[in-house]
């Protein structure tokens, strides 16, 4: 103990040299959180940030801003999808695409998983997969592709002026990522990773973030229902 030093004080010295080291180890923790934010809203553009971020906000609930009036094509019929098409049951809406390396089939088998555990409820959702890629995303490379998941999982494509619509309509980012060392004309697609619940009336009950596991996703879905049947 040091002259003056209060009794049970010297366990709480930190020698110089700790010191130092802590203070570098505080230095590169804020560091690396500053290059992941700035990577985050890099990935996202600037001028989506904030309204992906409006999305997140939203969270669940009734009289959430999206959808609206788009024209696709049923990879499997071959027939057109619009939004009339989403009334009369829930659906349970995801933009994605058939080349994305990770996490595009995680979060389709999440979704099918989700729906599976839902019981009754998740039975009378209809899954609906479409496409940030329609270059590639051709109908027969979506139907293949959704038909990997489950045979109830409808694919959606269309030109890319309708795929444009309908990501404006749901207020999805997403651009294409060229590939370092790829050859020519490959790349990859940014895109945002929402879950979009849509009630039988065509409208938005829940809009459900990429950070929700399985276990939470049903219980919002079940909220969203819930909420609905007694509104």
């Amino acid at each position: 103990m040091r002259p003056g030093q209060a009794p049970g004080a010297a366990r709480f010295l930190i020698p110089a040299d700790g010191m130092i080291r802590f203070l570098r180890r505080l230095s590169f923790a804020l560091a690396a959180l500053l290059i992941l934010t700035v990577g985050v809203v890099s990935l996202v553009g600037p001028a989506h940030f904030p309204r992906l971020m409006g999305l997140l906000r939203q969270g669940a609930g009734t009289g959430l801003t999206v959808g609206g009036p788009f024209a696709l094509l049923d990879a499997a019929s071959g027939k057109p999808f619009t939004q009339d098409n989403l009334r009369g049951h829930w659906t349970l809406l995801y933009f994605g695409y058939t080349f994305c390396p990770d996490i595009c089939p995680t979060d389709l088998a999440k979704a099918v998983q989700v729906l599976t555990s839902l019981g009754p409820d998740g039975a009378a959702i209809t899954p609906v997969f479409i496409t940030v890629d329609p270059a590639r995303d051709t109908p027969s490379v979506m139907d293949r592709y959704v038909a990997l998941f489950s045979p109830r999982l409808v694919g959606l494509t269309g030109s890319q002026t309708a795929i444009d619509q309908a990501e404006s309509d749901f207020r999805v980012f997403a651009e294409k990522q060229p590939v370092p060392n790829g050859g020519s004309g490959a790349y990859l697609m940014n895109h945002s990773a929402f879950f979009y619940l849509m009630n039988p009336q065509g409208e938005a009950a829940a809009i459900l973030p990429p950070q929700l596991d399985a276990t939470g996703m049903v219980a919002a879905i079940r909220r969203a229902i819930g909420k609905a049947a007694t509104s």
